[in-house]
């Protein structure tokens, strides 16, 4: 299906780049109030700051949300983030409305949805429903692109490194909306490029992934005690181990990795770099500085 869905969409931007193509004044317009709602949505409207579950969270660490639960301080968002979430709508409001000028049938569209596990409830919005099955529309770096979601990735290494809950946003979208999770559609906010990861026929992983999420929500809700999720990991440079020890992906991207590591976390650069402008790296244990660090 995925196969047919982004053949449409590559033959109208094709057609498109050949000359003028047929786009309904409605659909033109209704572009337009999506842009218009994504402006609103990241600069005037007001977001509680207490502690919900929402499907594109739960996803997450169970540590990451016991942090967030009990209020602790999250790194600093830089300035710039505000933009990068509206290029995501933008990008989001322009694949809609091509998938549409493209001649393929869209079901439902930002559809709220609801999950209630033991008296509580975990809500979201789904992206689109095309053909009986959700599809969540992403923009990705160019890297992201081509080693997560495209050719050198797929479902699978999504499935193996999804420090965002990707795949239990997913899975809690169907299981909410009572239909299948298709899986992503993609477009690359660097050079223009389309893909779609598919959640495999064969997959069987939904089942498990709802009872991880509803596990998750008894233990939040019976605030069990802290516990990291992680470990951190030998560093290895140039395939060979330095002594040092670091932080994994997924912990480099939590904002509380700072309360969660305490003072053994230190961002310094790589400690065995002898180029001029070394890649910086989160520290757990250094027994092996530079020599200008010792």
């Amino acid at each position: 299906m995925s196969d047919f869905i982004l053949g449409k969409i590559q033959m109208f931007l094709a057609e498109a780049n050949k000359a003028s193509v047929k786009v309904s004044d409605k659909l033109i317009e209704e572009f337009g109030n999506a842009c218009k709602e994504a402006f609103k949505k990241q600069f005037t409207e007001e977001r509680s700051k207490k502690f919900t579950y929402r499907m594109s969270n739960i996803g997450q660490p169970l540590c990451q949300l016991q942090m967030r639960k009990r209020g602790e301080n999250a790194e600093t968002i830089p300035y710039n983030a505000k933009m990068r979430n509206l290029f995501g709508d933008l990008i989001e409001a322009s694949a809609i409305t091509i998938i549409k000028a493209a001649g393929i049938e869209i079901k439902d569209i930002q559809k709220k949805v609801t999950h209630e596990f033991n008296g509580k409830k975990i809500n979201g919005t789904m992206d689109v429903k095309i053909n009986d099955k959700v599809w969540d529309i992403k923009s990705a770096s160019p890297y992201s692109f081509d080693n997560k979601f495209g050719e050198n990735g797929g479902f699978d290494a999504i499935k193996k490194d999804d420090a965002f809950g990707y795949i239990a946003q997913g899975f809690m979208y169907g299981e909410a909306d009572k239909s299948d999770f298709g899986g992503w559609i993609v477009i690359n906010k660097s050079t223009g490029e389309w893909c779609m990861t598919e959640v495999p026929l064969s997959d069987d992983s939904k089942e498990a992934t709802v009872q991880e999420v509803e596990e998750k929500i008894e233990k939040l809700e019976a605030d069990e005690p802290f516990e990291r999720c992680f470990t951190d990991n030998e560093e290895y440079f140039y395939k060979k181990p330095t002594g040092n020890r670091v932080l994994g992906i997924t912990c480099s991207f939590c904002p509380y990795k700072k309360p969660c590591w305490g003072n053994k976390l230190h961002y310094l650069p790589q400690q065995q770099s002898k180029g001029k402008n070394p890649r910086w790296v989160w520290y757990t244990e250094i027994n092996n500085p530079r020599p200008d660090e010792d």
